[in-house]
């Protein structure tokens, strides 16, 4: 079978997937919209328990939800219906990640996985990186500013990803990252990330079956990085704040 009929199943099973998954409520698990309490526990205990009862998506309507570091688990879908803010913590102690990269949404060898909708991930960048700085300072954190740095988006060994529509804003590092994944569609997100000096829009490393749609781009690093091997990979209508067209940049 062709390297093109593989992908084009891939997203047929992902968007299969999507229509007949189950939708829940983030309020159902306890997770408040006020922007005040911190939600990571509730939003981590949904994600565990629609992935162990056979997937469907995590939908969150308008407000402002604080949270911490969310691993992403198979079969689910995180939605943030327009006016939904996932936001993150400015506490550094509040991030973890998958083989070293802190992210604000992680997953690792997981599939049939996305954030879709028209609302907002907001990393609070510039506040998160005062915040490192200040625990450097005082000698609490032993790690340096790149290794503390969450980054929006991580996902790692992981097939048939989607991540439709939605607005990633304000990373304290860089923005999204995918390292060894298949199958994997960015299609009409808006990315914006410039408060912190050197934010990479999408970081590839090693993947196989990467289709970019639609992508807008305002950040202060590089828009498109492969810092490994990535095979079939598509970018089509991608443009940056000044309308160039972007390339993947080796």
């Amino acid at each position: 079978m062709t390297r093109i009929k593989i992908f084009t199943l891939a997203l047929l099973s992902v968007c299969a997937f999507s229509l007949s998954a189950k939708d829940y409520k983030a309020s159902m698990f306890g997770a408040k919209s006020d922007g005040i309490i911190l939600n990571t526990n509730s939003i981590q205990k949904a994600v565990d328990f629609i992935s162990e009862n056979g997937g469907g998506r995590l939908v969150f309507y308008v407000g402002r939800y604080l949270t911490g570091s969310i691993h992403l688990k198979s079969n689910v879908v995180i939605q943030l219906e327009e006016g939904a803010v996932l936001v993150g913590t400015t506490s550094v102690y509040d991030y973890s990640g998958v083989n070293g990269t802190k992210a604000l949404i992680s997953a690792e060898n997981q599939e049939n996985i996305g954030i879709t909708g028209k609302g907002v991930i907001e990393g609070q960048g510039a506040a998160v990186l005062d915040n490192i700085n200040i625990q450097i300072q005082k000698g609490y954190l032993r790690e340096t500013v790149a290794q503390a740095s969450p980054v929006l988006v991580c996902f790692d060994g992981c097939n048939n990803v989607s991540i439709e529509q939605i607005n990633l804003w304000n990373a304290c590092g860089n923005v999204q990252s995918y390292k060894g994944c298949n199958n994997i569609i960015v299609r009409k997100v808006s990315v914006k990330s410039r408060i912190v000096a050197g934010s990479k829009g999408i970081l590839l490393s090693g993947c196989d079956g990467v289709k970019l749609t639609d992508i807008f781009f305002d950040t202060s690093g590089a828009e498109l990085t492969s810092v490994g091997k990535s095979k079939s990979v598509s970018v089509i209508n991608c443009k940056n704040r000044s309308g160039g067209k972007i390339q993947v940049n080796q």
